[in-house]
């Protein structure tokens, strides 16, 4: 069971448009910049443990900024495989929830939108956060997943970009 779970808002992104799905709206190079910068990923993924940050399972929304952004996760954290779900795109809480509870990652980095992950915290926590695009959450899951009943570790405000 995840015992430590890191929501992520993804990275600045390009603006909505007409011409262009929103699934498929990508970071800005500011925005990628700000990420990969000294006071992005680098710093506040630095406050996970080596373990977690060796260990950690990710998952990203399907969506092209969200995928870009759990690249910079992955390019912090050492390579790994950045699995993608459908759910986290459409922003369906309870599937992610289930899916939570059947994986067996210590630590998992989830890598989504607004206002999935503001939701997801206060969910768990009874805490409202106000993710900025690149902000992260960690929180200490109770093994119930039950509403009010996890706590944040800690909370980053994502990089000016």
């Amino acid at each position: 069971m995840v015992k430590t779970l890191i929501l992520v808002r993804h990275g600045q992104a390009e603006p909505s448009s007409a011409a262009v799905p929103d699934i498929e709206r990508s970071l800005t190079d500011a925005g990628r910049a700000a990420l990969a910068g000294s006071q992005g990923f680098p710093r506040t993924f630095a406050l996970l443990s080596s373990e977690e940050r060796r260990e950690a399972a990710l998952w990203s929304s399907e969506a092209l900024r969200a995928q870009q952004t759990a690249q910079e996760v992955a390019a912090v954290l050492g390579e790994r495989t950045i699995t993608s779900y459908s759910y986290l795109f459409d922003q369906d809480e309870q599937r992610f929830i289930e899916h939570v509870r059947q994986t067996d990652a210590d630590c998992l980095i989830v890598v989504g939108h607004i206002p999935f992950v503001d939701r997801v915290t206060e969910y768990l926590t009874g805490s409202h956060l106000s993710f900025r695009p690149g902000a992260a959450a960690a929180l200490r899951l109770d093994h119930s997943l039950d509403p009010c009943q996890s706590e944040i570790i800690w909370f980053v405000q994502g990089p000016a970009a």
